[in-house]
């Protein structure tokens, strides 16, 4: 099973809920969240986390309702949704992180008026933030 999932800085002058319903109408398979830019600082960190949604999804075993929060749970490293949103949540008027999720390849324009994030090697810490990550599903049983 393949997953795609992109991640895109954006300004404080964007609008985190208008720059994600714009994401959303181009990713029809998957999910599009917004994340405070301090908790998502590495592509391949949320690579990982938004592929753990995915496949959370196939096997029906997300954390929420809807794939979006269960990226953001997971991104925070919670089951608690008011945690999660508190911790991880985008804030308008601050710098954000939008993240695209998908099961088949992503449209080239989910990015359009963010820039790509940049993917450095995962030190220990965020190793074990994908692994907690990972670990909520058996937590929460």
């Amino acid at each position: 099973m393949r997953f795609e999932v992109g991640s895109y800085v954006y300004a404080s002058s964007a609008d985190p809920d208008s720059e994600k319903a714009r994401a959303a109408l181009l990713v029809k398979d998957g999910f599009v969240q917004t994340a405070r830019s301090g908790a998502a600082r590495n592509a391949r960190f949320v690579e990982l986390i938004g592929a753990q949604t995915l496949m959370a999804g196939e096997t029906g075993n997300l954390l929420a309702r809807r794939p979006e929060m269960d990226f953001l749970l997971r991104l925070a490293g919670t089951t608690q949704i008011s945690r999660a949103i508190g911790e991880a949540g985008s804030v308008k008027g601050s710098r954000f992180v939008l993240v695209a999720g998908s099961r088949s390849r992503l449209d080239p324009n989910v990015g359009l008026g963010g820039k790509g994030m940049k993917g450095t090697r995962l030190s220990e810490g965020d190793l074990l933030k994908v692994e907690a990550a990972a670990l909520l599903n058996a937590t929460r049983a």
